[in-house]
């Protein structure tokens, strides 16, 4: 993990995730769903054909990307230029490409751990999905892994006829729910240097590169090797007590009093009795120093009452 922003910095309200390689293995089920469509189509498997149709494959994205061609040219160029290219110039690359999606879908899973971090995260965050992608399999493979409701908004590339890295994607994004954020406020979650990271900058919005190979450090605003860190990273920001809660707390502490405090933690609020002998400011926290001799973040306590 790599993070260069401060913790005021990582107050954000509203998180843009990318979803393939992000939130769920693409490179597995795109592997797996090509290999079943080669099976589908009686032709044997050679192991440079996968190889083949990469390189066939993000030339013609990267083409998308950049506006030179349409999503209707995808699905009709790719696998018609992969099929000439292994000899295979007489099977239809557009029903190819077809029989390849409806595979992709079938083989597309979500870790359960990532599908409940995005439950937790649901409850502090806005939510939306920026995904560059045919909205035919898109859609279909967000239902499939059964997180299409946790999201505000899920924006598709072919939907609007825009794509990553263009600002005109971010601009639908941020008009596609009614609240409205600063840009201070917004993280874009991806795995793609380009389309997500460079995007991101280029609109004015904090980034988190999502990279399981070698960190690049200078790659993004945060750098993780799984998506699973960020929780802990963007949900563990302390936020400010204000001065009359404070003063309060500090009367508690000026007289020793045993107290009931009610604590928030990451899964149910739970309350200890204890005293707290002395309050603390550093690095920009507070804390309540206890009896026992740990320290509480102040913004954890929900509620403080004298015991009974």
């Amino acid at each position: 993990m790599h993070c260069s922003l401060g913790k005021s910095e990582l107050d954000f309200d509203w998180l843009l995730f990318d979803f393939d390689n992000t939130l769920v293995d693409f490179h597995e089920a795109s592997e797996l769903a090509f290999h079943k469509a080669l099976k589908d189509y009686n032709i044997d498997h050679v192991d440079s054909y996968y190889g083949i149709y990469g390189k066939i494959n993000a030339k013609i994205w990267s083409d998308f990307e950049q506006q030179l061609i349409t999503t209707e040219d995808i699905r009709r160029t790719r696998f018609t230029l992969f099929l000439k290219e292994i000899g295979k110039e007489d099977i239809d690359g557009y029903a190819y490409n077809a029989q390849y999606l409806s595979n992709l879908v079938e083989f597309t899973i979500i870790r359960p751990e990532v599908v409940a971090m995005l439950e937790r995260l649901q409850g502090s965050f806005k939510m939306s999905i920026v995904t560059n992608g045919l909205k035919e399999v898109q859609r279909a493979r967000l239902a499939k892994c059964k997180i299409d409701h946790l999201f505000d908004s899920i924006i598709v590339s072919d939907e609007i006829g825009v794509a990553k890295p263009d600002g005109a994607f971010f601009e639908h994004t941020m008009n596609s729910i009614k609240d409205s954020f600063e840009k201070e406020k917004i993280l874009v979650i991806g795995d793609n240097l380009k389309s997500d990271i460079a995007g991101a900058k280029s609109f004015g919005l904090k980034s988190c590169h999502i990279n399981p190979g070698t960190l690049d450090k200078k790659a993004a605003d945060i750098v993780l090797e799984d998506v699973l860190e960020l929780e802990t990273l963007i949900t563990n920001v302390y936020i400010p007590v204000d001065c009359d809660w404070y003063d309060y707390l500090e009367i508690y502490a000026m007289r020793k009093t045993i107290v009931d405090i009610e604590i928030r933690t990451d899964t149910n609020p739970k309350t200890i009795t204890t005293r707290i002998k002395d309050l603390e400011a550093k690095n920009k926290e507070e804390f309540a120093h206890l009896e026992d001799g740990s320290k509480l973040r102040l913004d954890k306590i929900i509620t403080i009452k004298p015991s009974e």
